[in-house]
């Protein structure tokens, strides 16, 4: 059933939401970490001693930091809001990614990569052939793939076995690596990797089986962020924290399909869960002026859906300029089979399907989720996917709650029912399109969805989402 809706100015906003699906960002400047919801609100913020290169969310929901200049690695627990540390053997860290077993695989920014038990332990070091080891990405095969920012430009695999291979990037001149993305080519298929650097606007591609460069595209930005990513198309997205570019890339034969520009800067590009587009603009360096940002694309069209202001309370986000820490290239690429939430459907199901991999209540049973852009005087969307055979109910409140469970009902209620303005119902699929009033009032203010479905016998409530209006 389909039923559009205007929200209500008088509504009151939300509690911090709790086991939803969200995304953590690291602020250099402002030395600290900020969890941000789907559509865009900011719901925790955790400081953090010194200035930050970025962070990277674990597959059990730990959230490893890298710190500038630090020989350590800060694990921040969200469950229960603690640190713990372990140490670099040789060197700074740099980046970090994870395996499809879980563990740490972590750049130096020398001539090593190190391996770190999931716990934080330290499992070993692989020597590499050059330094300046930067940028790492994994594929599905379980091959590590590291930038060197040195010239002439290269890349190492460190397969599965432990086997280290360096395969130069042909044709490249000034080209320094330093970030690399391996992408979905299909269950099984080995990846394509991606890279982008410095001292050249241009985007390599290196096939994932043989290491062989494959093409060297120009790049129509200015100081090409590192590094790119890739839509649930397959379509390649690089961005500018020079002039604040954003190109989608057509991924057979490097043209550009669109070029938006968002100013001033785009200083890392990464997809969501759900496949949009989503940069890290750091607007302010210093702390005088706005706070950065996150910004979210459409995949389709490029426009932008919302701009989120990092700020939580008094605090101001600063000098952010590392990528949003998402699930989706792991759960597309690294770890195919495996099941983050825990809801027996397999990570590469949950993203292809528009379900999210680390909402166990949002999988292929039910999902609502809002899309479009939720400026003042637009019209989003409710997305609900629905299994056909059962009827749901969304209900549209002003206000969360802390996760209550209800007699009768399987979950738990997050939606204040006294501030519930409405409800659709239905079978299957459906959109329930939103009517954002053309009100300046508006700016800042949360509306909220939450789902229940019927099992044939009593009622589960089902995953929450939301809109941000801007």
């Amino acid at each position: 059933m389909n039923k559009s809706l205007a929200i209500a100015a008088a509504l009151t906003t939300s509690l911090p939401l709790a086991a939803q699906s969200s995304y953590w960002i690291a602020n250099r400047a402002s030395a600290d970490i900020m969890r941000v919801s789907e559509w865009g609100s900011v719901i925790e913020r955790v400081a953090t001693p010194t200035t930050l290169r970025s962070c990277t969310t674990a597959p059990d929901g730990k959230v490893w930091i890298v710190r500038f200049g630090a020989t350590t690695i800060d694990i921040y627990d969200p469950a229960t809001a603690t640190f713990s540390t372990t140490v670099s053997p040789l060197g700074s860290p740099y980046q970090i990614a994870f395996d499809a077993a879980g563990t740490a695989w972590v750049t130096n920014g020398g001539s090593a990569l190190h391996n770190f038990a999931a716990n934080g332990t330290f499992l070993q070091t692989i020597p590499m052939p050059f330094g300046s080891t930067l940028g790492i990405t994994i594929d599905g095969l379980g091959n590590k793939w590291v930038a060197h920012r040195v010239a002439p430009a290269s890349v190492t695999r460190v397969d599965a076995a432990g086997v280290v291979t360096n395969f130069p990037i042909t044709g490249a001149t000034t080209l320094l690596p330093i970030g690399p993305v391996a992408d979905y080519r299909g269950p099984g298929q080995p990846s394509h990797i991606w890279v982008t650097g410095d001292s050249a606007n241009q985007l390599a591609e290196i096939d994932g089986a043989t290491g062989a460069t494959l093409n060297l595209y120009a790049v129509p930005t200015t100081s090409t962020a590192y590094p790119p990513t890739f839509d649930k198309n397959g379509r390649i997205w690089v961005s500018s924290f020079g002039n604040g570019t954003v190109v989608q890339i057509d991924q057979t034969n490097g043209s550009v399909l669109q070029s938006v520009i968002l100013a001033s800067s785009n200083n890392a590009i990464t997809t969501d869960n759900f496949g949009r587009i989503r940069t890290s603009a750091r607007v302010t360096f210093s702390g005088v002026g706005p706070p950065c940002e996150v910004r979210r694309l459409d995949p389709t069209t490029g426009a932008l859906e919302i701009p989120t202001k990092l700020l939580f309370g008094a605090f101001s986000a600063t000098g952010t300029q590392s990528q949003l820490s998402t699930q989706f290239q792991y759960s597309l690429v690294v770890d195919q089979t495996g099941d983050l939430d825990g809801d027996t459907e397999a990570n590469l199901s949950e993203i292809l399907n528009g379900t999210s991999p680390t909402d166990p209540t949002s999988n292929s049973n039910f999902r609502v989720e809002s899309f479009g852009s939720t400026l003042n005087g637009n019209t989003a969307s409710f997305e609900v996917l629905g299994n056909p055979a059962q009827l749901w109910i969304v209900g549209f409140a002003g206000a969360l709650i802390a996760p209550t469970p209800v007699p009768g009902f399987g979950g738990n209620l997050r939606l204040d029912l006294s501030t519930l303005v409405t409800t659709a119902a239905g079978i299957g699929s459906a959109s329930v399109p939103i009517a954002i009033p053309a009100n300046p009032a508006l700016a800042g203010f949360e509306f909220f969805s939450q789902g229940v479905t019927f099992n044939g016998a009593s009622f589960d409530f089902q995953n929450v989402s939301g809109i941000l209006v801007w």
